[in-house]
């Protein structure tokens, strides 16, 4: 039984058993062609500082917990594993476009995608996977030729605006219309905690002088509004602001949720953001 609870600009907190996951109003209108989800903390096998649903393998958390945290949230969300693409994620811009040759890439074999921070696709039963614990998660789908992205926008990534190449990357796809393109910025750290230090606030500045992405704090402390910047690259990007939706959930402030890089200071698990364009005709259990 799937218990729904509202939460944030159009986002549920979906409990189905121990399990916890996020989902989006926007793109549930699409559930016929589309799984999307977002896990929490909760559901999982680890233990300590990584408990319980730990997502990620750069962890140092025991890759059987991980493996076995992997199960237990796809098998509820009514995913395959074996169709799983992950990122290997640097904090850059670099988007990869998959399909059915790649799945398992990260999970069962050895990747070749390296270096990449965002992912794409427009072949059903192919799943994107990308990691976070603050940084923000970004959503793209293409309902008019069923085709996704999903990114991986911390500030570095941000401030080098990995939305504008994910956007690029969907671009290559025939009979792709940005005026159709809906995006959702996920569960992330955000405004009223994202707090840098002078340098880091400079290097912003210089790109993106809109005072009102910054708030001085005092001491050469600031706090950056991210997802105000990575909404204004998708503006200039030429996205509609109607298809644009900020959740305006803060992982920080929510960390009894979710886990957070800046809330456990430094000692923490890992999120999994997930979407997949379904098989037709195809029972979940039968993709890939």
């Amino acid at each position: 039984m799937k218990i729904y609870e509202r939460m944030g600009n159009g986002t549920f907190l979906v409990t189905e058993g121990q399990v916890k996951y996020i989902e989006f109003e926007c793109l549930n209108k699409y559930k016929d062609s589309l799984i999307h989800c977002m896990s929490t903390r909760s559901g999982g096998i680890s233990t300590g500082k990584y408990k319980s649903m730990n997502l990620g393998f750069s962890r140092n958390d025991l890759r059987d917990n991980v493996n076995e945290n992997f199960a237990l949230f796809c098998k509820t969300v009514g995913l395959n594993t074996d169709s799983l693409v992950m990122t290997n994620q640097v904090h850059g811009t670099k988007v990869c476009q998959v399909d059915e040759a790649d799945v398992g890439k990260g999970f069962t074999r050895e990747s070749d995608i390296i270096g990449v921070d965002g992912l794409c696709t427009s072949t059903p039963g192919v799943t994107l996977v990308t990691f976070h614990a603050d940084c923000v998660p970004v959503f793209l789908y293409e309902p008019g030729i069923n085709a996704a992205a999903l990114l991986h926008s911390g500030w570095k990534g941000t401030l080098s605006n990995i939305a504008a190449c994910g956007i690029d990357k969907l671009k290559q796809l025939p009979g792709f219309d940005s005026d159709r393109l809906i995006v959702v910025l996920g569960p992330s750290i955000d405004f009223c905690c994202f707090e840098v230090s002078e340098d880091v606030y400079i290097l912003f500045k210089e790109k993106y002088s809109n005072n009102e992405f910054y708030r001085y704090k005092g001491n050469a402390k600031w706090h950056i509004n991210l997802k105000g910047i990575i909404t204004r690259q998708l503006k200039d990007k030429g996205i509609n602001v109607e298809n644009i939706n900020d959740c305006g959930i803060c992982t920080k402030c929510r960390n009894d949720i979710f886990f957070s890089y800046r809330g456990d200071k430094g000692k923490t698990g890992s999120m999994a953001a997930f979407m997949q364009m379904k098989i037709q005709g195809a029972s979940n259990e039968e993709n890939f």
